[in-house]
């Protein structure tokens, strides 16, 4: 009895028992389909387009990390160079907060036109507004310096739970249309007038000038600054409907987002094709509001303009804004004194802002 024991004991430890065996090859199962569905760092998807050469330095700039598709152009004086990965100069992406640098242009061209001062108060747009708030100024709301809070207060304690669980399921977290923005501004509190990025703060801009103009903002947008440099591939969406999506920065799908109300600050859609039309424009003077380019004040380890940021990288000083949404990133910047520039537009959530190096230093363009 004792030698059948211990045989079998052996024979245990000679091979795993039925149940470890179906435990195995379920893990294994589990393991498989697991490494199916998520994502993992990977290079850009598609067929490469454009310029070989610059494609290859973009990636060596960008390093790895979970991209999908890509689009960029090198602007250098007047000539252009365009490259991409499953993406081509033609391709629609929404370039987040590079949508300011339009915002800041309408603000310009509003004081050139004299439908506000660069000292006009958030009070003088919207007589009813008391205390605080109503003291704000415009161009302390474009040089990110207004006190007002980095995001819009949520309208409603609905809206205020679906921007949170937004994070989560990758969605708009942007509820509020104009009107609630301007009816937000009766409650809002206001800070210090130090440097703190606002989303909100450009949101207000945004509709302040489409205010004093009678407009919407998307048609200040196309008809002053778009229409008039032929950027028939940029516009402000209306509506999600139609719109291509992104991606997370772990490579999970992400919804379009056209940020109602706030679309000032970011919601803006274009390509590589017109950005650099405005790029070209912008640094040359003649777009529509290339003033607003001009630094006016520190900003952290920068300057900044109106909306526009200047800092030195490389040798270059450079003008420049980025972008990101809930699967979207940008990234345009060129040298102030050469009119030399680099457009890297992606549709993932991973920052692209190491293309400044690929901005021609002095001397030494391509």
């Amino acid at each position: 009895m004792t030698e059948i024991d211990v045989n079998r004991t052996s024979a245990a430890a000679g091979r795993p028992p039925r149940r470890m065996g179906i435990a195995l090859l379920a893990a294994a199962l589990t393991a498989a389909v697991l490494a199916a569905i998520t994502p993992w760092p990977r290079g850009f998807q598609g067929a490469p387009t454009g310029d070989a050469e610059l494609m290859a330095e973009l990636e060596d700039a960008l390093g790895s990390q979970h991209w999908q598709h890509v689009a960029a152009a090198r602007v250098n004086g007047d000539e252009v160079t365009f490259a991409g990965t499953g993406a081509d100069e033609h391709t629609e992406f929404e370039i987040g907060s590079i949508t300011k640098t339009f915002t800041a242009a309408l603000f310009a061209d509003a004081i050139d036109r004299g439908e506000v001062e660069a000292d006009t108060r958030l009070g003088e747009v919207w007589p009813d507004l008391e205390g605080k708030v109503a003291e704000v100024t415009l161009e302390s709301i474009a040089m990110q310096r207004s006190g007002l809070p980095s995001q819009e207060p949520a309208p409603s304690f609905g809206d205020g739970v679906m921007s949170v669980l937004s994070r989560y399921i990758h969605t708009d977290p942007y509820r509020g249309n104009a009107a609630d923005i301007v009816a937000s501004l009766s409650d809002v509190e206001v800070g210090e007038p130090e440097p703190e990025y606002s989303n909100y703060g450009f949101a207000v801009l945004g509709q302040a000038l489409a205010e004093v103009a009678g407009q919407d903002y998307s048609e200040l947008v196309r008809d002053r600054l778009t229409e008039p440099l032929g950027m028939n591939e940029t516009f402000v969406p209306d509506t999600a409907e139609g719109l291509t999506h992104g991606f997370t920065a772990s490579g999970l799908p992400a919804a379009p987002w056209t940020m109602n109300g706030s679309a000032p600050a970011g919601s803006i859609r274009s390509t590589t094709h017109d950005l650099s039309l405005w790029l070209r424009a912008v640094s040359d003077g003649t777009a529509t509001g290339a003033e607003a380019t001009e630094p006016r004040a520190d900003f952290e380890d920068d300057r900044i303009g109106w909306a526009w940021f200047t800092t030195t990288h490389d040798g270059s000083t450079i003008t420049w804004h980025n972008g990101g949404t809930g699967g979207f990133r940008s990234y345009l910047g060129f040298d102030r004194e050469t009119g030399d520039g680099i457009i890297v537009l992606i549709d993932s959530a991973n920052d692209v802002d190491e293309a400044a190096s690929l901005v021609s230093t002095k001397g030494e363009r391509p």
